[in-house]
């Protein structure tokens, strides 16, 4: 045990719940080459926990080939404890959504030529996370740094969606994807963390870690996932008034979930497919409201749960770019209402990129 309680394999890449494979894959990126890192992975699929592994495994005095850090030796330890001076990490201040530039200016290009502190490497860690994280001022101000760098210095950028940054970022990177996790993984990380191993957490993280910690015990998403089956619920047979008051409303007031709230729906519009096929309830995410669920796919059997899936990722897209909030969350609304209710369609929105 380490002098803090903890194994020294906490920040090893046996610590992380996924496939052989990917530590693998991680633990050769770590440990071989100079080339910048490029973590790409959605929102709850854990980034920052394994970019955080990543930088162990550089930073570590003493790397194992296939483990990453050994997690006891001076570097490990001081990481642990949130004092590395090699670890340089570049995200949007609090009271901003972006990067400065002057901060890849002053924090990174000016500062390469900084030899180590502690360990044998220095890593700057940067948040690409979103297309307006680090804008294309900020971009083109990192692209001499990513190219020419001394040997020590090696950098991990993360992202949701590589495509929001430039081609020539791209391709000076190794990109590692971070998939869905297993039913098994995701429960082993709710248990290596203390959480409650819930049902409703586990379906409805989707193999996303971060959204099955953010859910196990949390009152509040109960009440968040009741709300929008209210609104979901009564959309076939509701008005084109209450989408664009009611519906909007309840969206309007928890546009600070955004994220969670669209996958709920997603959810709810998987279900509703499966008991179109007569897969049975089974497989579904929502066991709770199957009855709630069948009633509504007997009334409404010329449904399109596909296309409503399609037209909820298509809106998660656009607000992610910055459209307006108000008429993307209408415009949805009104097509889901048309896709429910088995109504013709054509007209109401097109189905295709940028159509938001």
């Amino acid at each position: 045990m380490t002098p803090g309680g903890q194994t020294g394999h906490d920040l090893s890449f046996e610590s992380i719940a996924a496939s052989a494979d990917l530590k693998q894959s991680l633990a050769d990126a770590a440990l071989t080459g100079r080339v910048p890192l490029l973590l790409v992975g959605e929102e709850g699929a854990g980034k920052h926990y394994v970019a955080r592994r990543l930088a162990a495994a550089i930073l570590c005095d003493r790397p194992d080939p296939v483990r990453g850090s050994c997690g006891l030796c001076p570097s490990c330890r001081t990481l642990r404890a949130g004092a590395h001076l090699d670890l340089i990490e570049i995200k949007p201040p609090d009271d901003k959504a972006s990067i400065p530039v002057a901060d890849i200016r002053t924090r990174v290009s000016a500062g390469l030529s900084i030899f180590p502190q502690i360990s044998r490497k220095r890593v700057y860690l940067i948040d690409a996370l979103k297309a307006d994280t680090l804008n294309e001022q900020g971009q083109n101000a990192l692209l001499k740094p990513l190219e020419d760098h001394p040997d020590f210095i090696r950098f991990i950028l993360l992202t949701e969606d590589p495509d929001h940054l430039l081609p020539t970022i791209r391709s000076r990177s190794a990109m590692i994807r971070l998939g869905r996790r297993s039913r098994e993984a995701i429960r082993s990380i709710l248990e290596e963390e203390g959480r409650d191993v819930a049902d409703l957490a586990m379906n409805e993280a989707d193999g996303l870690p971060g959204q099955a910690l953010a859910l196990a015990g949390d009152d509040a998403f109960r009440i968040l996932r009741d709300g929008a089956f209210q609104v979901f619920e009564q959309l076939p047979d509701a008005s084109r008034t209450y989408c664009l008051t009611g519906g909007l409303a309840f969206f309007k007031e928890e546009r600070g979930r955004m994220t969670t709230l669209l996958r709920v729906i997603e959810s709810l519009l998987r279900d509703l497919l499966l008991l179109q096929t007569q897969a049975g309830r089974g497989s579904l995410v929502n066991v709770d409201l199957a009855p709630r669920l069948e009633a509504m796919a007997a009334r409404t059997p010329g449904a399109d749960p596909g296309q409503a899936a399609a037209l909820v990722r298509q809106t998660a897209r656009a607000l992610a770019a910055n459209a307006n909030f108000d008429h993307t969350v209408a415009r949805m609304l009104l097509g889901l209402r048309a896709c429910l209710a088995g109504l013709e369609t054509e007209g109401l929105f097109r189905l295709r990129e940028g159509s938001l």
